[in-house]
């Protein structure tokens, strides 16, 4: 009787894995030039005795799910996807409306690739991004990753979206998304140059990372730690907060929103006065917005989400048009409050 259910219990364990023969890649590189195969890097993590912190293993192929298959097949060991943070996906890929599509649809029901894992688009050699990390000091297996996840306060600037956001994205009639652009850094393993604008699969344009800082504010991310170069002053913003109030005029969507900024004096030159620094700073930040908003207007692009904010006060076939009858047209008295602290 011990004996077979020793066996019983045994049998069930057949295919179970010791961790330290598993391969648990971090971030994956998708890439598609000329309508040629997919091209699918892996930067996998290895011991830290090693003179390197990573490897990246690259394969070609039809289509992603067979390049990943491939890649399980050829590697020494047991690649286990389930621990990938982040997709780095080439720019030429991205610019296919259907190609992008079809991608993330893929990632988004895979059962090896985790829904929560973060999106990201470059214009650099994929495998440069992902081996770029290898050339640095001081730096961990994950820094890749970890430069998306920061913390409060240390990068306001930077976006995190994961995938099951951007699938999202492609069904929504009144919520864009901004996805952050990087590349491979000279100094650093990654430089931050913005983020792409993104409208149903499709990407429409870019914004510098300044202005992704104000989409974030409008999206309940606190701007904590952002710098500001006045020109005769600089400032950091300690806390943030925002009120937004909707209503309509005629079936016009109009947007009242209040920013708050605190602020603490970083630099100035003799004779600045404090009045003089919050009104700039007040100003800057005020045309900054009007002048993203005017142009995703123009793109019929809600990359603040503003339409979010008026589902409650338009029907449900009503908000299908809402990028193309009643964004454009839309009114937002947008005024920003610094206190010096």
């Amino acid at each position: 009787m011990i004996g077979c259910i020793s066996i019983i219990l045994l049998s069930g364990c057949w295919d179970i894995k010791d961790i330290d023969k598993r391969a648990l890649p971090l971030v994956i590189g998708i890439s598609k030039e000329n309508n040629d195969d997919y091209k699918v890097t892996l930067q996998i993590p290895i011991p830290q005795e090693d003179a390197h912190l990573s490897r990246t293993v690259t394969g070609s192929g039809e289509t992603v799910a067979s390049v990943l298959g491939q890649l399980r097949t050829n590697f020494e060991d047991a690649i286990d996807y389930s621990q990938i943070r982040l997709i780095v996906i080439h720019k030429n890929l991205a610019k296919n409306q259907k190609e992008l599509k079809k991608l993330i649809k893929f990632l988004m029901v895979s059962e090896d690739i985790p829904s929560r894992a973060l999106v990201s688009i470059t214009d650099d050699n994929i495998e440069n991004v992902l081996s770029n990390i290898n050339k640095k000091l001081g730096v961990h297996a994950s820094s890749i990753y970890d430069f998306f996840n920061k913390g409060a306060g240390w990068a306001p600037e930077i976006f995190s979206v994961p995938i099951w956001e951007v699938y999202r994205s492609l069904y929504s009639y009144t919520k864009d998304l901004a996805i952050p652009v990087v590349r491979s850094g000279k100094d650093t393993v990654l430089t931050f140059e913005g983020a792409a604008i993104m409208k149903k699969g499709i990407l429409i344009g870019r914004i510098r990372p300044d202005e992704g800082q104000l989409v974030n504010v409008f999206q309940n991310k606190n701007e904590k730690g952002r710098i500001e170069s006045l020109g005769f002053a600089s400032i950091i913003v300690t806390n943030s907060s925002i009120q937004n109030k909707t209503s309509l005029n005629n079936n016009t969507p109009l947007v009242t929103s209040d920013l708050n900024l605190k602020i603490y004096i970083l630099e100035r030159k003799a004779g600045i006065t404090n009045r003089r620094i919050k009104k700039e700073l007040e100003k800057v930040t005020e045309k900054r917005f009007y002048h993203i908003l005017k142009q995703s207007q123009q793109n019929h692009t809600d990359i603040f989400g503003f339409g979010q904010q008026f589902r409650q006060q338009f029907s449900y076939n009503e908000l299908k048009d809402w990028r193309n009858e009643y964004y454009p047209n839309l009114k937002v008295n947008f005024k920003v409050t610094a206190n010096i602290e």
